[in-house]
């Protein structure tokens, strides 16, 4: 590594940061669950926070998700959802990100004997907790699994939007894109958009260009989580691009999942040398292995981006949020203070 990527690492690990595209139920720190498990029982093999994080290996999306219905059986309580979201944003805190719009999933621990009000009552106390002591702010994405058809997800419109006014603001759609296509949750989305609920879709990560389509065209998604396969069709991209609808990229997340298969055959650097409006995001951090930062730091070195990519991106982000025009504008002017501050504004000097 040259003088020029070391100084642009460095202000990669300091600067200020958004993300768009984080689990927190796939966020939580290895010593909240290794805590968990002491304190509930019945995982074989796992004595230390090491065995824990050893775990989390896959070989496939199909492994991925075994394991996240695994470590979901250690979520019982109110209290485990707001201490694992309060360690969690204080960690992210750590990492200079100031402000994360986050996907959690409030239905999917109903077997575990907790209600969804719980676990959402839970989790904005964090968020609360959090912010009261680091500044960091986190606004909530309600995650619907698709397997739940589209009568469950219109239940789960009319649940969620008793807290639209406390830091929920919109919902996604995630799970399995090839067996629940995007039609089938067209009145939900239509009623969701009708609440002045946000949308965002997981599409073009397990199928195909065409789940990209319907996201947008059925669906009316604001943003896409991943969009990876949408290279698969030109006019898609082309639209894209036409339109700015933002892509919530995660490249270590799709080379863990088998979707691509080494971080160079990744798209990320090829939409944004097409113009897209492409995002930097580490989708499930601890169940990767992954960091917000590192996934900048590894575009440098691995992914040949540049400072002007890394500022784009950062840029692109900021674009990309559910915030207001006010609120925009003073994370861009943040960005750009820290970009000045650091001696980054003179671009010319690191190509």
């Amino acid at each position: 590594m040259d003088d020029k990527e070391k100084k642009l690492m460095e202000f990669v690990r300091h600067m200020p940061k958004v993300e768009l595209h984080l689990h927190l139920e796939g966020a939580f720190l290895p010593d909240t669950l290794f805590t968990l498990i002491q304190k509930y029982g019945g995982a074989s093999g796992i004595s230390s926070i090491e065995d824990v994080e050893r775990h989390f290996q896959y070989q496939d999306f199909a492994g991925f998700i075994s394991t996240w219905e695994w470590k979901n059986n250690f979520f019982r309580k109110a209290e485990d959802f707001e201490k694992s979201t309060y360690d969690t944003l204080l960690c992210l805190h750590d990492e200079h990100i100031v402000y994360l719009e986050a996907f959690f999933s409030p239905w999917d621990f109903g077997k575990n004997g907790i209600h969804m009000q719980e676990i959402t009552e839970a989790t904005l106390s964090g968020c609360r907790t959090a912010q009261i002591a680091c500044g960091i702010k986190c606004s909530l994405i309600a995650d619907i699994n698709r397997e739940c058809g589209a009568a469950a997800g219109m239940k789960r419109i009319d649940e969620i939007c008793a807290y639209q006014d406390r830091g929920v603001i919109g919902i996604g759609l995630g799970g399995n894109e090839e067996r629940y296509p995007a039609e089938e949750y067209e009145v939900v989305f239509r009623e969701a958009e009708r609440r002045g609920l946000h949308r965002t879709v997981h599409a073009g990560e397990a199928a195909g260009a065409s789940s990209v389509r319907a996201a947008i065209h059925v669906l009316h998604a604001e943003r896409i989580g991943h969009g990876v396969r949408a290279e698969e069709d030109p006019a898609l991209i082309e639209e894209l691009r036409a339109k700015r609808i933002p892509l919530e990229m995660c490249p270590t997340s799709n080379l863990m999942t088998g979707v691509v298969s080494a971080l160079s055959k990744h798209p990320v650097k090829r939409f944004l040398d097409q113009g897209l409006l492409v995002t930097i995001n580490s989708d499930d951090p601890t169940m990767f292995h992954c960091t917000l930062t590192g996934e900048f730091e590894k575009l440098i070195c691995e992914g040949e981006c540049t400072p002007d990519d890394i500022k784009k991106l950062s840029i692109n982000a900021i674009d990309a949020l559910f915030l207001d025009a006010n609120e925009k504008k003073r994370l861009r002017e943040e960005y750009a203070l820290a970009w000045n501050t650091a001696g980054m504004n003179s671009l010319e000097k690191l190509r």
